[in-house]
């Protein structure tokens, strides 16, 4: 693995060539909302913590905090579709099927043949097959790769028991003495959270997000359309920080906070101003320890088999620690409130009560040295076969330090050098 540290410098220059972050996604390049900002400045700054634009120092990510670096242009979000799709439609030998779902892989052994589709008019029998040296590279998820995999013969015995026994997969699969027995599910990863609901006087928390489809407020509705500025520029989060703690088991773990204006998922216990509510979500990130489980159930579908959130118990010390010093200063910023917890729940019972996933989901087909404890190699090739690949979060091995988009794009970047640098396909 050393291989893609020593590329990587150079990969995430070529990938912030396609995405570059802004603080400022709006096209007039105004700031908006900035209340919930300018209040958590003030409770950080009491706390040692220092400002920075996060994207120029990518590294920095101890005492730490600054505005969120968004993927926008011309005050719209952009990403890979506005990016590397239309890239390669350019390109002669790139098709596009849409309304086509992947099912499983065609396979003799350990060659793919094939790619097996739910629109049954490609080719005859939808089926796509793969010339002698062809590539299959999959990216459909965490738990959508897992499941193709699984429909394919590869992965725990138990799944491909599931998928095996159900009529609208078992013609899929190949013959048992091909299956390939990998922890495709295991080991998974999903950055714990537990979110701190505060009031301020000076917050909007913009009606709570709720009409904004509906009914949006119609200056901030026509602004956009118009000008493609204002508030609906912005995705809601206004603040990101970021404090390593070191774990009573000597492992150090990345704290993030992300700061937004409104609230959910809580019960209050006594009357507050809602119209000025805002939430820290406090989460872990690297280091994190705490693994799970995740699967397909009796109708094939995507399931959590065994929930990964604070399963070590050490990382519930670690975000009590976290939420403890959080709040060791709210008291001093005027004006602001602490809703939830209320004062009568102690913090270790609102992280036990209150920690949920954050959907940032990775390693159910983790990138390793070897095939007992992972599903693809160093080049992102699925252990035991010939020629296919993995190119999506599940192959991440750990959590984020901070929002995956840009880790994801880097990683990327290294695997398509790794794929190509291996020659063949056509």
């Amino acid at each position: 693995m050393a291989n893609w540290v020593a590329i990587y410098r150079n990969i995430r220059k070529q990938a912030e060539s396609s995405f570059t972050p802004t603080e400022t996604p709006s096209s007039d390049g105004k700031l908006y909302l900035t209340q919930v900002y300018d209040v958590v400045k003030s409770l950080l700054d009491k706390q040692g913590y220092s400002q920075y634009v996060i994207n120029d120092s990518p590294n920095t990510k101890d005492h730490a905090y600054g505005r969120p670096g968004y993927y926008a242009q011309n005050g719209k979000r952009t990403g890979p579709m506005d990016t590397y799709l239309k890239t390669s439609k350019t390109r002669p030998n790139f098709k596009l099927l849409m309304h086509t779902k992947v099912l499983s892989l065609v396979r003799n052994g350990s060659q793919i043949t094939g790619v097996r589709v739910s629109n049954t008019t490609v080719n005859g029998n939808g089926i796509i097959s793969l010339t002698t040296k062809g590539r299959v590279v999959l990216a459909a998820g965490v738990f959508g790769t897992a499941k193709i995999l699984y429909q394919s013969g590869i992965g725990p015995a138990d799944m491909l028991a599931i998928t095996a026994g159900n009529p609208a997969t078992a013609n899929f699969m190949p013959p048992a003495s091909q299956y390939i027995n990998l922890p495709v599910g295991h080991f998974v990863r999903d950055s714990p959270g537990v979110n701190l609901v505060f009031t301020h006087p000076t917050v909007d928390d913009y009606d709570n997000w709720a009409p904004v489809w509906g009914n949006p407020r119609p200056t901030d509705a026509n602004q956009f359309v118009t000008t493609q500025s204002g508030v609906f520029a912005y995705a809601s989060p206004r603040a990101n920080f970021w404090r390593v703690y070191q774990g009573p088991d000597g492992i150090s773990r990345h704290i993030q906070g992300t700061a937004r204006p409104g609230s959910c998922c809580f019960t209050p216990t006594y009357p507050y101003n809602t119209t000025a509510q805002f939430t820290i979500t406090v989460y872990i990130g690297t280091g994190l320890t705490s693994v799970g489980r995740i699967g397909i159930d009796s109708s094939l579908q995507g399931t959590i088999l065994t929930k990964p959130w604070l399963t070590d118990p050490v990382e519930k010390i670690v975000l009590t620690n976290a939420i403890t010093d959080l709040l060791s200063t709210y008291k001093q910023v005027p004006g602001l409130q602490l809703i939830s917890p209320d004062n009568t729940t102690s913090i270790a019972a609102h992280v036990t009560n209150m920690a949920a996933g954050s959907n940032h989901w990775t390693a159910s087909t983790r990138i390793g040295n070897n095939s007992t404890t992972s599903v693809v190699d160093p080049n992102t090739k699925v252990w035991n076969t010939n020629n296919l690949f993995i190119v999506d979060a599940g192959i991440y091995p750990g959590a984020f330090v901070a929002n995956p988009q840009g880790s994801l794009m880097v990683m990327a970047e290294i695997a398509a050098a790794k794929i190509l640098g291996l020659g063949g396909g056509t």
